[in-house]
C-alpha cells in the first residue's frame, strides 16, 4: 500500500489496494500492516484482530454480516471469503503473519533502555529525566539531547509532565536551545500547554523568521522549511484557531507522505490535529476514521496522555451529534487513560471535567455544570485552550448560567472569555452569538439585534430575510449559528411572516446541523404552525422534537425553550396527540422533574432577601408606592433596591426585570 493512501478521506471510504503478490515480508510488511490498521474504524480493526489470531480463518456465521461485507469491499486484495468452508481468511500467509506481528503488544521499555526507537517507539518514562539531568551536569549535552529525543522529543512533556520538561529544557545551554529544532519545539509546546500562544509564536518566529507565522507559506515552501517544522507548524495552528482551508489540508497531507510509517508520534499528532479540523467543520464520518488512525499511532507509541485527547475529541463529537451514551463512554475511557499517566495532569482533568459536566447537563443535571464553572473557570480558561473545547465551554456555560443563575452571571462569564478574542474572528463570533442568545432569553431583543447587526458577515438581517434555498447549502457552523440567531429574532418580531416557516423547513434540510439545533428548529416550526392554526404540522413538529430528545437521551433543548414547549403541550389539540408516545411521556416527565438550581439563583445573582422581596412584588404588578407600603420602606428606598436589582441581573428597566425573573424560574 502506498503511503499516499492516507490522504483519502473517510467519507468516500474507497477500496484500498494492497499488493499481495509475494506478500510483504519482514519489518516492512509489519509496518504496512500497522499503518493499514490505523485506517480502520474500531469495529473493522476488531474484526481484523480476530482474523489475525485465527490461523485457520474465522467462521463467517460468527461475523456480523455488515462488517464482513464492508471489510471485503474496502480491502479486496487483503481478505477473501471461502464460501465452500464458510471461512473469512487472509489471501496469503505473508499477509496473515504481517498483521499478526503488527498486532503484537508493544513491549514495555524499562529505565534508560538505550535501544529504544528514536522514531515511533514508546519513550521511556522511568529514569529518563534523571538520566538527562545527570548528562547535563556532566556537560554531555549530546547524550542529554539523544535521551530527550528518545524520551518524546517535542512531546516530552506528554510523557513526563510540564514541570519536569521545563527543568530538562532549562538544563541545556542557551545556544543549544536556540539552534536545535526539537528544543525550540518543546519550549513552544510548553508555552501552548500553559495557554501562552503569544510566547509560542514569538519562539517560532525567532527561530524560523517572521514568515514562519504564515501557515500556508510554511507548508508550501519545502526547500526553506524542514519537514519537522512544517508538521509542528500545523499542530500549532490548532491552538491559534487558524482556519484550515482545503488548500491547507492538501499541503499538510503532502507533508505527511514524507513521514516514516513507524514514526507513530508524528503521525498520531498529525491525525490528532486533523481531528480538531474535522470536529470544527462538523465532518462527522471523516472524524471517526481520523480518530481511529490517531488512536492507533498513539497506542503504538505508548502515548497514553496523547491518546486521552482523542477520547476527549470523540466525546465532544458525540455531544455534537447528540449521542450521549457514546459521549459518556468516550469520557469514561479517557478517565481510565488518564489514570495510567504517572505525573500531574490537573489541566487535562479539568478538560475532562468540563466534558463530563456538559454530558450531565444534557442529561438534566444543571448543578454539576454550574458548580464546575464557579469552581474551575479561572484555572480552566487561562490555561491550555483548545478552540473546540473553549467553544463547548462558552456555549454550554453561557446557556446554563443565563437560564439557571442570571443573565448578568452569564454575561460576566462571557466577559472573562473576551481576553481570548484576539485568537480569531471565529472565536469572537462564538462569544458574541452566545451573548445574543443570553439577551434573547432575557427578553432584551433590541440589544440582541444591535449585537447581531454589528457582526460583519454575509448572513446579515437582509440576507437572512430573503434566504430560503441558500439555507440548505450553509456549511460553516458559525454561519449556521448566526442565521439561527436572526431567525429567533424574526420569530419574536414578526412571527406571522409567511416566509419564516419555509426558511425553517429549508434549514432543517441542511446536513450540517447538530441534532440539538434540529430539536430547536422543530420547536420553532411547531410554534409557528400553531400560530398559523396549522395544528397537524404543529403536532408533527412537536412530536419529532420530543422523540428526538427521547432518542438522544437529553431534555435540555426542551428546558431551554420553556416559553415554546409549555404552550405546545398545554394545547390539548397538540398535547393529547404527542403524549400518546411512551418515549415522549418519559421525556416530559423528566422535563417536569428537572433539577433546576432556581432556588439559589437569586443568591448566586447577588440579590439580598430584601431585593428579592421587592422583585417579587414588582412581578406581581406592584407600583413603587405599593411595594414601599407592603415592606415598610420609603419610595426612594424601593427605587434604590430596584436600581441594584437591575444592575445585578443585567436589566435596564422594570419590564426586563420581570421577564428575566420569570425566564429564570424565580417566580411563576
Amino acid at each position: 500500500m502506498d503511503t499516499q493512501d492516507e490522504t483519502e478521506t473517510a467519507s468516500a471510504a474507497p477500496p484500498v489496494t494492497v499488493r499481495a503478490e509475494g506478500g510483504p515480508d519482514g519489518d516492512a510488511g509489519t509496518l504496512i500492516a500497522a499503518e493499514l490498521l490505523g485506517l480502520l474504524s474500531d469495529p473493522l480493526r476488531t474484526l481484523l484482530e480476530a482474523l489475525a489470531h485465527a490461523p485457520d480463518g474465522l467462521a463467517t456465521d460468527q461475523v456480523d454480516t455488515g462488517r464482513l461485507v464492508e471489510l471485503c469491499d474496502r480491502f479486496p486484495a487483503l481478505v477473501r471469503v471461502d464460501a465452500s468452508r464458510g471461512l473469512l481468511t487472509f489471501r496469503n500467509g505473508a499477509l496473515a503473519a504481517a498483521f499478526h506481528a503488527a498486532l503484537a503488544p508493544v513491549p514495555a521499555r524499562q529505565g534508560n533502555d538505550a535501544g529504544a526507537s528514536e522514531t515511533g517507539g514508546a519513550p521511556r518514562n522511568d529514569g529518563t529525566v534523571a538520566a538527562i539531568l545527570a548528562a547535563q551536569k556532566q556537560g554531555d549535552f549530546d547524550e542529554a539531547l539523544r535521551l530527550f529525543y528518545a524520551g518524546g522529543r517535542e512531546f516530552f512533556m506528554h510523557f513526563h509532565g510540564l514541570d519536569q520538561c521545563l527543568q530538562v529544557l532549562d538544563g541545556f545551554p542557551e545556544d543549544w536551545r536556540a539552534r536545535h529544532n526539537v528544543l525550540v519545539f518543546a519550549y513552544t509546546m510548553h508555552a501552548l500547554k500553559s495557554g501562552n500562544v503569544s510566547r509560542a509564536r514569538h519562539l517560532i518566529s525567532r527561530r524560523f523568521g517572521a514568515e514562519s507565522l504564515d501557515l500556508n507559506l510554511v507548508l508550501d515552501d519545502r526547500a526553506r522549511f524542514p519537514l519537522d517544522f512544517r508538521l509542528f507548524r500545523f499542530l500549532m495552528a490548532m491552538y491559534e484557531d487558524i482556519a484550515i482551508t482545503d488548500k491547507t489540508r492538501a499541503l499538510v497531507f503532502d507533508a505527511l507522505g514524507e513521514v516514516p510509517l513507524d514514526d507513530h508520534l508524528q503521525r498520531g499528532s498529525f491525525y490528532n490535529a486533523m481531528l480538531e479540523v474535522a470536529v470544527r467543520r462538523r465532518e462527522y464520518d471523516a472524524a471517526d476514521e481520523i480518530a481511529s488512525r490517531s488512536r492507533h499511532h498513539y497506542r503504538q507509541a505508548g502515548a497514553h496522555l496523547l491518546g486521552f485527547y482523542v477520547d476527549l475529541y470523540q466525546a465532544i463529537l458525540c455531544l455534537l451529534r447528540g449521542a450521549l451514551t457514546a459521549a459518556d463512554a468516550h469520557a469514561r475511557h479517557g478517565e481510565q487513560t488518564l489514570a495510567r499517566v504517572s505525573f500531574d495532569t490537573s489541566s487535562d482533568r479539568r478538560l475532562l471535567g468540563l466534558v463530563k459536566a456538559v454530558i450531565r447537563y444534557e442529561q438534566g443535571d444543571v448543578r454539576t455544570l454550574v458548580r464546575f464553572l464557579n469552581d474551575e473557570f479561572d484555572r480552566f480558561a487561562y490555561g491550555e485552550i483548545w478552540p473546540t473545547v473553549a467553544e463547548l465551554a462558552i456555549n454550554y456555560g453561557g446557556q446554563a448560567l443565563s437560564r439557571h443563575v442570571s443573565s448578568a452571571a452569564a454575561r460576566a462569564f462571557l466577559d472573562k472569555w473576551r481576553v481570548q478574542e484576539w485568537r480569531s474572528n471565529r472565536f469572537r463570533l462564538v462569544i458574541t452569538l452566545r451573548e445574543v442568545v443570553i439577551l434573547q432569553n432575557g427578553n432584551r431583543w433590541q440589544e440582541a439585534a444591535d449585537l447581531l447587526t454589528a457582526v460583519q458577515a454575509r448572513a446579515n438581517r437582509t440576507w437572512v430575510e430573503g434566504a430560503v434555498e441558500n439555507l440548505i447549502r450553509l456549511v460553516d457552523p458559525q454561519e449556521i449559528a448566526l442565521v439561527m440567531a436572526w431567525l429567533r429574532h424574526l420569530i419574536w418580531e414578526v412571527p406571522r411572516r409567511p416566509m419564516l416557516r419555509d426558511q425553517i423547513a429549508a434549514l432543517l434540510s441542511n446536513d450540517h446541523l447538530t441534532d440539538r439545533q434540529r430539536v430547536t428548529l422543530r420547536l420553532w416550526s411547531a410554534h409557528l404552525a400553531r400560530l398559523h392554526r396549522d395544528i397537524t404540522a404543529a403536532r408533527s413538529d412537536t412530536l419529532k422534537a420530543l422523540e428526538a430528545c427521547a432518542r438522544l437521551g437529553t431534555i435540555m433543548p426542551l428546558a431551554e425553550e420553556p416559553h415554546l414547549v409549555k404552550p405546545l403541550l398545554d394545547d390539548k389539540r397538540i398535547g393529547s396527540f404527542v403524549l400518546v408516545s411512551n418515549d415522549v411521556r418519559q421525556a416530559v416527565r423528566r422535563l417536569k422533574a428537572l433539577d433546576m438550581p432556581t432556588s439559589d439563583g437569586p443568591r448566586r445573582a447577588g440579590l439580598t432577601r430584601k431585593e428579592m422581596k421587592v422583585l417579587l412584588l414588582v412581578v406581581e404588578g406592584g407600583t413603587n408606592k405599593f411595594v414601599a407600603r407592603q415592606l415598610g420602606l420609603s419610595e426612594a428606598t424601593v427605587k434604590f433596591h430596584l436600581s441594584n436589582i437591575y444592575r445585578k441581573i443585567g436589566c435596564r428597566r422594570r419590564a426586563e426585570a420581570i421577564a428575566t425573573a420569570k425566564a429564570l424560574g424565580w417566580v411563576a
